[in-house]
């Protein structure tokens, strides 16, 4: 990495990062600092909160101008740098060659900004940045553990000490994060980003013999080749047709239906992954801690909002610490990216981050939000803090709106939906008719921090990352999960002033330091980021009262139907104008005439580069290998159709040995090279070549090979799934098809 020590020292600098390919949790952020270390500020968002559509999958355009507006900056040109990550190749302009092109591809190649100062760095380090640099710890172990990053790794170590973060090993192809998003999607049938509904759904379930997700754990590696295949497994050919895309697990199983979800079959699958993912977590966390001697722990990655694991890697290990970052998901890459920065790259004095609170976004003033309401001719009343207390207290349901945004999946009180915990009912009548969503899913109580431990086992958990085992369970019933669990957030003054006060005269109405506290948004929506989404909310659910504020909004005597559709429509025309501006501004000669022909031609390249491209490479080994001596290290069915293919590579002078393991398929077929058990000498060999997708590179390890060839890189399909395709075969057949069928 080169040192950019480059800094203007005769006004502020602006670092904004983004991520580098398009992502569920795409997003901004800019950090603000001078040369003398008395400033450091930031803002930063997730797109999906601005534009008002769940996972996105966009190039974050809303976001970037909401951070530009926010320290009233113009345009791009006073960004001193862009901060990102890579994904498959370290590059800036297609990171993912085989990943399908779209408009988050093209805005890249079109933004207004020198693209030499635009700095990548790993996706786990900038996972590691926002949760070391965030703890206050002077030194620290970092773990990372994720669904995938740069080049697919999927487990991180790191040591934090001051200012530096030092790598210290990393695991790639499988891991956790995979598997539990594989069992939520394909087994529990509950959507992307749904792991959070798999950790509610586990404890109504129990250990099955009859379910089994079978592993191995190494040190730092995590082996699920028997239960489902490695990465990659998202393309462009995933876009094209349903058939192509992969099966990721390895055998056949039942798929639930919102119907059928809480029936023990489902139930006590997400008691497996969710009783394997904690075993994993423990595990990391102990090899982890035998290696750096150390007893302070920070974590991040997807698989970090797992706050189960969280509790049970921090108690069994013994840490004397634990912090997680609120945004531990890749919504917090773009913070990590811009606080990697710079602590890393700038000379000048460094200002020590304070990390308070997780409220990342701007605070909305209340002459904005009464220009909103006159505009709409909602009725205006103020509100205290003793009186939104006692609402509550008399079971009314409150959207609570005030401040700046959190940062991340938890409503941290400022974009809350808060109730009476103390209400048996009030669990299900929020999950029915407010939220609409599952019933099975809990929620959080908010309590004050310095009467915490009288109630959990928890004393400091402010930001919703770690469970705890309840000890008054009878006195806030609707908080507490069935197996007697809750996701604590612990509330202080110096956090959230507001939210901390209205707890503290709940306190003192009912004797309860505790209420409860779940996300401002309905089923399927993000978060609400402005007063407009508040009030839409607001009226299309059962929410009793709304809190813009200092301002107070009763629904009684609205013609809330026309009223909704009114919102709605405003809203819909602000988003695309606030889209059209900032694309005007963000960007340079967009033409929508363009990025339609550009989608055509460089997908047909992205086809190329993941099924093709590996037949090519093969190809041309096949042609160089001719009278010379050749040793293949691989599985029976990548084998058998390595021969299918090129049917003429029986002819050579080919040793084989056949490891006891297949890559999808579970039939064993008749293999012509000349089969060998052992290896005598490696050199006696002009070239190995790999005959395996899957287990690639445990057979390089194993072996200790130098000298090898593999077609694949870590974008390709195996040339299984090109036989398959080219013969109009469904992916989803894989694992029990008959390759005879081809010969």
């Amino acid at each position: 990495m080169k040192k950019l020590a480059k800094i203007n020292p005769k006004k502020n600098n602006y670092l904004l990062g983004i991520q580098s390919f398009a992502t569920m949790d795409t997003g901004a952020c800019i950090l603000k600092f001078d040369n003398k270390g008395k400033i450091l500020d930031y803002i930063a968002i997730s797109e999906e909160r601005l534009l008002r559509k769940k996972y996105p999958y966009t190039f974050p355009i809303l976001s970037i101008q909401y951070c530009l507006d926010y320290f009233r900056i113009r345009n791009l040109k006073d960004i001193s740098f862009i901060i990102s990550d890579w994904i498959r190749e370290n590059r800036w302009i297609r990171s993912g060659p085989s990943y399908n092109y779209q408009e988050f591809d093209y805005i890249k190649e079109k933004l207004k900004f020198d693209k030499n100062k635009i700095i990548q760095i790993d996706h786990h380090l900038a996972h590691a940045a926002s949760t070391f640099y965030t703890s206050g710890f002077r030194k620290s172990a970092v773990l990372i553990v994720d669904g995938n990053g740069s080049d697919l790794e999927t487990n991180s170590y790191y040591v934090g000490n001051k200012n530096k973060l030092t790598l210290i090993e990393k695991f790639k192809n499988q891991g956790i994060g995979a598997v539990y998003s594989a069992v939520t999607k394909e087994i529990l049938n509950l959507g992307t980003g749904s792991e959070g509904k798999t950790m509610g759904l586990a404890p109504y379930g129990k250990k099955n013999k009859k379910i089994k997700i079978k592993y191995k754990l190494n040190g730092i590696r995590t082996d699920f080749s028997q239960f489902m295949r490695k990465m990659p497994y998202s393309d462009v050919l995933n876009q094209i047709n349903n058939e192509f895309r992969p099966k990721l697990i390895k055998f056949k199983h039942k798929k639930a239906n919102k119907q059928n979800i809480m029936k023990k079959y489902f139930a006590d699958w997400a008691f497996e992954v969710q009783d394997v993912s904690e075993k994993v977590l423990c595990h990391l966390a102990k090899d982890l801690k035998n290696k750096t001697k150390l007893n302070n722990i920070t974590v991040a990655g997807g698989v970090a909002l797992n706050c189960v694991a969280n509790q049970k890697l921090f108690k069994k290990n013994k840490f004397k610490n634990i912090f997680v970052f609120p945004a531990c998901s890749d919504a917090g890459i773009p913070f990590g990216l811009t606080i990697w920065a710079y602590y890393n790259i700038f000379n000048g004095k460094k200002k020590e981050f304070k990390y308070k609170n997780a409220y990342s976004g701007r605070e909305y003033m209340n002459s904005e939000i009464i220009k909103i309401l006159k505009k709409f001719k909602i009725r205006i009343k103020t509100i205290s803090v003793p009186e939104i207390a006692k609402l509550i207290s008399k079971k009314y349901v409150i959207g609570n709106f005030n401040g700046g945004s959190e940062y991340g999946p938890r409503a941290l009180g400022n974009r809350s939906i808060l109730a009476d915990a103390r209400d048996p009912n009030m669990r299900d009548y929020i999950n029915n008719k407010v939220k609409h969503r599952e019933i099975f899913r809990p929620f959080a109580p908010a309590i004050l921090e310095e009467k915490s431990s009288k109630f959990f086992d928890v004393k400091y958990s402010p930001f919703m990352l770690q469970v705890a085992k309840v000890k008054k369970p009878e006195l806030i019933p609707s908080a507490i999960h069935v197996d007697n669990s809750a996701r604590v957030q612990t509330v202080n003054k110096d956090q959230n002033e507001k939210f901390y006060n209205i707890i503290k005269e709940f306190d003192k109405l009912t004797g309860i330091p505790c209420i409860l506290n779940t996300s401002f948004n309905d089923a399927g929506e993000p978060l609400v980021e402005t007063p407009l989404d508040a009030l839409i909310c607001f009226f299309k659910t059962k929410i009793d009262f709304l809190i813009l504020n200092d301002f107070i909004i009763d629904k009684k005597k609205y013609n809330i139907k026309n009223l909704i559709n009114e919102l709605s429509i405003y809203r819909d025309q602000t988003i695309r104008k606030n889209l059209k501006l900032s694309s005007k501004n963000l960007t340079k000669n967009f033409n929508k005439k363009e990025l339609h022909s550009k989608i055509k031609y460089e997908n047909q390249i992205a086809i190329h580069h993941t099924l093709q491209r590996p037949i090519l490479k093969l190809k041309k080994f096949h042609s160089s290998i001719k009278n010379k001596k050749i040793l293949i290290i691989g599985t029976n069915d990548h084998t058998y159709v390595l021969q299918l293919l090129l049917p003429d590579f029986n002819n050579f002078n080919v040793d084989y040995l056949e490891i006891n393991k297949n890559d999808f398929n579970n039939k064993k077929y008749k293999i012509k090279f000349k089969k060998i058990t052992k290896i005598k000498k490696i050199k006696n060999y002009k070239k190995v070549f790999i005959s395996s997708f899957e287990f690639k590179d445990e057979i390089i390890e194993k072996y200790n090979l130098r000298n090898y060839f593999t077609p694949y890189d870590n974008s390709s399909r195996s040339i299984i799934d090109f036989l398959m395709i080219k013969n109009k075969i469904s992916l989803k057949e894989v694992h029990s098809y008959d390759f005879n069928k081809f010969s």
